[in-house]
């Protein structure tokens, strides 16, 4: 298990290399929610999502031997985006593995970083198998996208920069996709801000980690079906679910079609793109199905790589 003093090691690492994203406010969002709400806005964070951070954090544990023989990840897109650049950055060779469906602006921009691009069917269980196969024949090291210590590590330094700006915090909400950006997230939480509740946020369609908070034991669906195309994981990962347990106070979800009323009022009222995944959490905000009032809240944009055709369905 990891301790905030991992993460505050990251943070060190992180802080001459990330984007430090602002917290975003709407006074028409609070007049509404009858809340203090922010925004931390990964989709500023460099290769547009958060993933960077885990990513960078991950790559620079390697030894000398292990970068020499390069790295392997598969992602859907944004931590594909994120191990692409981290690699880049650390001169060391990258292939990622990515469903056949992925957004095409994702893989252009993974390419764009310098990774080989190798594509596989359209499920974790594909890539995962696509993946062990390219590390049996070259020796590449995995780069998990969210079952590894380092990379969790790297996810939970977004809330010491929170923490930089606000010193309360009553709820902090977060996207659950694998569980990485909430592992690490919750362990910062809870360390720096002593009473806050941390809730995680997934799709109906998506809802492997809802479940398996609910049942104490790790559910994976037969199927993720969701535009938010960053929970498409069927499974949370075994380290994940012990942090989730340990550390969140409540998972839950929303429908896709809470989602684009969110993301049109990020682009009208507040100027930004943000993609669905991105847009989850603040959804539930917005929502409000807890009936918070009064209290100072947190929810993390996860990132802004929206598919066009996707913007061009919401406008």
């Amino acid at each position: 298990m990891i301790t905030f003093a991992d993460i505050e090691s990251a943070y060190t690492r992180l802080k001459p290399v990330v984007h430090k994203t602002p917290l975003l406010s709407s006074r028409t969002f609070n007049r509404d929610n009858v809340n203090e709400v922010y925004f931390k806005a990964e989709n500023f964070q460099r290769v547009g999502a958060f993933k960077f951070r885990g990513a960078y954090n991950k790559l620079s544990s390697l030894t000398a031997e292990e970068k020499n023989r390069g790295v392997i990840a598969h992602s859907s897109g944004n931590h594909a985006q994120g191990v692409a650049l981290a690699s880049k950055l650390f001169g060391i060779r990258a292939t990622v593995v990515m469903p056949h469906n992925s957004v095409p602006n994702k893989v252009e921009a993974t390419k764009g970083y310098g990774a080989e691009v190798l594509f596989c069917e359209d499920s974790t269980d594909a890539r995962e198998v696509a993946t062990n196969e390219l590390i049996k024949k070259h020796g590449y090291v995995l780069i998990h996208p969210y079952n590894d210590e380092q990379l969790i590590a790297g996810q939970g330094t977004l809330v010491v920069e929170i923490f930089n700006e606000m010193k309360e915090l009553d709820y902090l909400f977060v996207p659950v996709g694998g569980g990485g950006l909430i592992s690490g997230c919750a362990i910062a939480a809870k360390n720096l801000f002593p009473n806050v509740r941390v809730i995680g946020v997934e799709t109906e369609g998506a809802n492997d980690a809802f479940q398996s908070f609910r049942q104490g034991r790790i559910v994976k669906l037969q199927k993720a079906t969701t535009i938010a195309d960053g929970m498409r994981t069927l499974s949370v990962g075994k380290l994940n679910f012990e942090i989730i347990r340990n550390y969140v106070d409540d998972i839950i979800t929303i429908r896709d079609e809470d989602i684009f009323p969110t993301m049109k009022f990020f682009l009208e009222r507040m100027k930004i793109v943000v993609e669905p995944t991105g847009a989850v959490a603040p959804a539930a905000v917005r929502l409000n199905e807890k009936k918070i009032s009064g209290k100072k809240i947190c929810a993390v944009i996860s990132g802004g790589n929206v598919d066009p055709a996707v913007l061009k369905q919401l406008l």
